[in-house]
């Protein structure tokens, strides 16, 4: 699908949830979130084919425009013009990479036990002599032993995240259920791994959460508990679920989007 453009595609991921089309130079530049398939990428080019093309077109009339002579006083303009609209365009493209190479950059170490996340923010992970897994200000640290290694790294992690589901995640769904009155019967948290809570459980007012839920910010904290709050009252996700939640989550729609980029914690 891609060879019918007639150019090359170049993709670049980023945790940011968008997916940023650019064609330059005879190539179309394509920044996707890093859980976006390249199914979907290529179906998302397909529907901007026309687009594409009319880029690509402008491009080379441009290109055209400018091997033709221009006046005195055009060269004069564009002289003056050129430097500080092509300094602006180098900053920026500058700073889109080292954007694209940050984010890129953090998953890696993410991913490698390196640095996690706590309740929205990033923390490094280091060693500690103590033998103990602590949270100190925006450090997480570990047993050196554990830390030495990644595979245990990554379990120390783990096991502090669960830890801390249990005794702050926790409260925050009693918290919700207090302010709706509704009362679970049991709040639990295991590694889901395809969604962030069970909703099948609701019925029997269990609510169980992907422990990883720990790692998330605020905001998408309290739309998964208000989903799964959601069920008590509704079994499928039908029109009345959802009018239903628009009333405890107004703009849930661009959560339930956004949450989508933190998925990739779930393969660690």
């Amino acid at each position: 699908m891609w060879q019918n453009l007639g150019m090359k595609v170049i993709v670049s991921r980023t945790l940011k949830r968008i997916v940023k089309l650019q064609y330059k130079n005879n190539a179309l530049y394509v920044m996707a979130n890093v859980l976006i398939s390249r199914g979907k990428i290529k179906k998302i080019i397909a529907e901007n084919a026309e687009w594409i093309r009319d880029q690509k077109q402008s491009a080379n009339n441009s290109a055209l425009r400018n091997n033709k002579q221009f006046t005195e006083c055009d060269n004069d303009r564009q002289s003056q013009q050129k430097p500080k609209q092509n300094l602006q365009k180098q900053d920026k493209r500058i700073a889109d990479k080292a954007y694209i190479i940050e984010q890129q950059q953090l998953v890696k170490e993410i991913f490698a036990g390196r640095k996690t996340m706590i309740l929205g923010d990033v923390v490094s992970v280091a060693p500690s002599l103590s033998g103990k897994t602590y949270l100190d200000g925006s450090t997480l640290y570990m047993a050196e032993k554990s830390y030495n290694d990644r595979e245990q790294r990554i379990k120390a992690i783990k096991t502090y995240l669960k830890k801390i589901a249990f005794l702050f995640v926790a409260s925050e769904v009693s918290a919700f259920g207090s302010s709706v009155s509704l009362c679970p019967q049991k709040i639990e948290f295991k590694d889901i791994g395809d969604c962030w809570c069970k909703c099948s459980l609701a019925a029997q007012k269990i609510l169980c959460f992907d422990y990883r839920l720990t790692q998330l910010p605020q905001n998408y904290r309290n739309y998964v508990i208000a989903h799964a709050f959601a069920h008590f009252h509704y079994a499928t996700h039908d029109d009345a679920f959802y009018s239903h939640l628009s009333n405890v989550i107004p703009h849930y729609e661009d959560v339930a989007n956004q949450i989508e980029m933190f998925d990739f914690l779930k393969d660690i």
